[in-house]
């Protein structure tokens, strides 16, 4: 049997941090405040060690002993199996080819970014919350066997991609926000199973009220180190709102080779509608794989963290259009016949771009349909009040200069509480258009009675 929690329980229900993980919470957590329900403990990630600035006398080797410790704490931090298995990467991808042209349909000209694994684990923690053939959609769409199996998947993914070492940074975060001035019923497995497998915080706030804007809000800013959630409200809260699932996913890494300043210099840059602007270009020249295909050329630059591909399409191409391609994204490999050796010279606009993607369409593409559809819904697993998503949408932003790249981007679904409309009454119609008979009385006795056949 499902066990049952009010929400009006909530102020003697909070919990030091859930059972994941080990060590102490680290930075990225929200400060505990009276909406906490229950707080992911990230595991205690290891500093890496700095490279010596100079070459004093046993100054490498201190650095080499402290790597070497570094390196066995985080293949203890990562387990036996440390890597993203071959299941996962199918999964992962094929998710990230199907949802993309979908995602960014009808963005041509605009700036977009779009973050598949927030919105791929925003989607795991609504397959947990649902039951049925709504349950089944999302696994579908996800390319989930089951929802046992997506539990597994969802917490070595984030393990294996953890990354918070004091020079980068890899962190997804999720969180589930739950109405607190409805009355209604939560399953506890369902935010246990959050909360242990997904790594999710819980959190009770008046939805339709700033509090709550602020609080989601605040905890966006936290997770993405500022770079979302600073001037306004990330989301603006309903009274009617009964949930709010939220994962975000933040990166920082410096570029293995970076950009000098001083071959930075300003430069023309041209938009899709043909308008000029100076920006700043950071430029240098290294021997490196490329790829040229019809329609565009690529290449990558190499990060502490994985690498940064730029795809530059020929003239009169728009980038969207290459998205279309099935197997775009997969044959962007930079080795065998796939790729050429040689001289690439970069020149690289610095810039600070965000966008807002609403995400509806792309779910009913992607077969997620039941759950937008009140009749429908289906999220029994997680409360026993009338639910559907009535939105979702995801926020990004990346940063690019001579140091690295800065990116994030936070996935928030929206639940409403929907009542079915009150069945209409049966209707009598006294359309007095014919013979009729009338009864006045006083206290129930007749006084007179009456046929009208002619008036």
């Amino acid at each position: 049997m499902k066990r049952i929690v009010s929400l009006a329980l909530a102020s003697v229900l909070l919990l030091a941090g859930c059972a994941v993980g080990t060590g102490e919470p680290d930075r990225k957590e929200p400060e505990k405040m009276s909406y906490t329900l229950a707080e992911p403990v990230y595991p205690e990630f290891p500093k890496q060690p700095q490279i010596p600035a100079e070459d004093p006398i046993g100054g490498w080797k201190a650095y080499q002993e402290a790597y070497d410790k570094y390196q066995d704490a985080l293949a203890a931090l990562r387990g036996e199996n440390s890597h993203i298995t071959e299941a996962e990467h199918a999964a992962l991808t094929a998710f990230t080819a199907r949802s993309t042209p979908l995602v960014l349909a009808g963005q041509e000209g605009k700036n977009a970014i779009y973050s598949p694994l927030s919105l791929w684990s925003a989607l795991a923690m609504l397959a947990q919350c649902a039951n049925g053939d709504s349950r089944q959609q999302v696994l579908d769409a996800i390319g989930a066997e089951g929802v046992e199996a997506l539990q597994n998947q969802v917490e070595h993914v984030w393990r294996t991609l953890y990354t918070d070492d004091g020079q980068s940074a890899l962190i997804l975060s999720n969180s589930v926000w739950l109405n607190s001035n409805l009355k209604g019923n939560y399953v506890q497995e369902t935010l246990d199973a959050l909360a242990q497998k997904y790594y999710a915080g819980a959190y009770a706030v008046p939805m339709g009220e700033s509090e709550a804007d602020k609080a989601v809000t605040s905890w966006v800013s936290k997770q993405t180190n500022g770079l979302i959630g600073g001037d306004q409200p990330v989301v603006q809260t309903e009274p009617d709102l009964l949930a709010l699932l939220v994962s975000s996913l933040y990166y920082k890494a410096a570029w293995v080779d970076k950009f000098h300043e001083e071959g930075t210099q300003e430069d023309i840059f041209t938009d899709a509608a043909g308008n000029e602007s100076k920006v700043d270009f950071m430029h240098r020249i290294e021997d490196a794989n490329f790829i040229r295909r019809d329609g565009y050329q690529a290449a990558r630059i190499f990060t502490n963290l994985g690498e940064m591909v730029f795809v530059l399409p020929d003239e009169g191409v728009a980038p969207e259009s290459l998205l279309n391609e099935p197997d775009f994204l997969s044959r962007l490999e930079f080795y065998g016949d796939a790729c050429t050796w040689g001289e690439v010279q970069w020149s690289v606009p610095k810039f600070d771009v965000n966008s807002d993607l609403d995400l509806k369409e792309a779910l009913t593409s992607l077969g997620i349909t039941d759950l937008l559809a009140p009749e429908k819904a289906d999220l029994t697993a997680l409360t026993d009040l009338d639910a559907f998503v009535s939105d979702a949408k995801q926020l990004a932003r990346v940063k690019v200069d001579e140091e690295g790249v800065e990116a994030a981007a936070v996935t928030i679904i929206s639940v409403k509480n929907f009542s079915l409309p009150p069945q209409p009454t049966e209707v009598c119609i006294m359309d007095l258009d014919r013979p009729f008979l009338f009864v006045i009385r006083t206290q129930d006795i007749p006084l007179f009675i009456g046929i009208v056949n002619q008036v």
